[in-house]
């Protein structure tokens, strides 16, 4: 819009040149038109000073007001071409003595106040059309996927077959896993005879990591292994998630051996709510090393069958390498796609140009009233 006039400005101008240096008349018509184009000029100046304070985004909501601008190019005209018409001309004795030649110095002093007014209702016209300032933000991506992790924290789970001992290495694995779920909502279980619920679900992964760093053997009762009550806890939190997808991941080194939940019962429930599970055994099969178990005291049985009555799998680390590549394949098998959205919001910007407005027409009134008078 800006460009339009500016460029209409700069014909004008141009036109008014050419006539005035082939019949060296119109020399009103070129001062006229040097206004012109010097009052479109800043406005187009101060057109892409905004715009480049708004971010290069700039618009109006009621366009349909920029035709008003026409109004004072209508009374610019009038001025010019019919201002003799409203002027009575008195008679001085010698009065042609005192004329003066025409000069654009002198064409700019006598309109300057008509121009910064004009300027000032173009102005207003534009803060009518209710400039704005475009900004978009991109949102953080909607949550995808719910995670409820199961540690188990059961005496067994200090046994040294993993360095520096299992619970040690379903901590650090745990940590890393959390660290690469950038915008899943994540929880902690932690069970042996009691299952306990230690995190509700939450984007704060850096309190997350801390919590499951500050884990010790004994946070809860360390004689017994309550896998279906775990199960239970954790799916009872996850049953009301509205996210796309929900898994439980759960690892133990043992097998179920108190609790009050079937866990076959418990992983039964976890499939109607549409929660998978991934089991994870922690323990080296016998005889692997110096610290291994005399007799393996994973039920694996049971973990496959959990895994496979919610659509999950079972996995069997023998070290900590392997409970670190478990993790791996879990995060690799769970992506979570997100579509980034985007939020627009709209400034208003008519405040400069109402002020700058107010200014000009101050200014004029202040040039008319005490600089510029007029005398008979």
């Amino acid at each position: 819009m800006f460009g339009i006039w500016f460029l209409i400005s700069l014909a004008l101008l141009m036109a008014a040149l050419i006539l005035s240096a082939l019949f060296r008349q119109f020399p009103r018509l070129t001062g006229s038109a040097v206004l012109v184009f010097v009052c479109t000029t800043l406005l187009l100046a101060v057109a892409m000073l905004v715009e480049r304070l708004a971010g290069g985004r700039f618009t109006f909501l009621n366009p349909g007001f920029l035709l008003l601008l026409f109004i004072p190019l209508i009374l610019w005209a009038v001025y010019i071409f019919c201002g003799g018409l409203f002027s009575r001309p008195l008679d001085y004795p010698l009065a042609g003595f005192l004329q003066q030649p025409f000069t654009l110095r002198g064409a700019f002093t006598r309109r300057l106040p008509l121009l910064l007014a004009l300027a000032g209702l173009i102005l207003f016209i534009i803060a009518l059309a209710r400039p704005v300032s475009i900004s978009t933000s991109k949102l953080p991506p909607t949550q995808g996927i719910d995670i409820m992790m199961i540690i188990d924290a059961s005496a067994s789970m200090a046994n040294r077959d993993f360095y520096p001992s299992r619970f040690v290495a379903a901590q650090k694995t745990a940590i890393n896993f959390i660290g690469k779920r950038f915008n899943d909502r994540i929880g902690l279980v932690v069970f042996a005879k009691n299952a306990s619920l230690a995190a509700p679900l939450t984007l704060d992964h850096d309190a997350m990591q801390e919590l499951v760093a500050s884990l010790y053997l004994g946070i809860v009762d360390p004689n017994l292994t309550a896998i279906g009550d775990a199960l239970g806890v954790a799916s009872s939190h996850l049953k009301d998630s509205s996210a796309k997808s929900k898994i439980i991941l759960l690892l133990t080194d043992g097998s179920n051996n108190t609790g009050v939940l079937e866990p076959i019962l418990a992983a039964k429930a976890a499939a109607a709510y549409g929660i998978k599970v991934y089991t994870i055994a922690t323990a080296s099969p016998p005889g692997t090393n110096i610290f291994s178990s005399r007799e393996d005291e994973i039920d694996e049985g049971l973990l496959m069958e959990i895994a496979k009555a919610t659509g999950g799998e079972f996995y069997r680390a023998k070290n900590e390498m392997e409970l670190q590549n478990i993790y791996d394949k879990i995060n690799e098998l769970e992506k979570t796609d997100f579509t980034q959205a985007a939020r627009v919001s709209q400034n208003d910007s008519y405040r400069p140009f109402l002020l700058a407005g107010l200014a000009l027409l101050l200014l004029a009134a202040v040039l008319r009233k005490l600089i510029f008078i007029k005398v008979p």
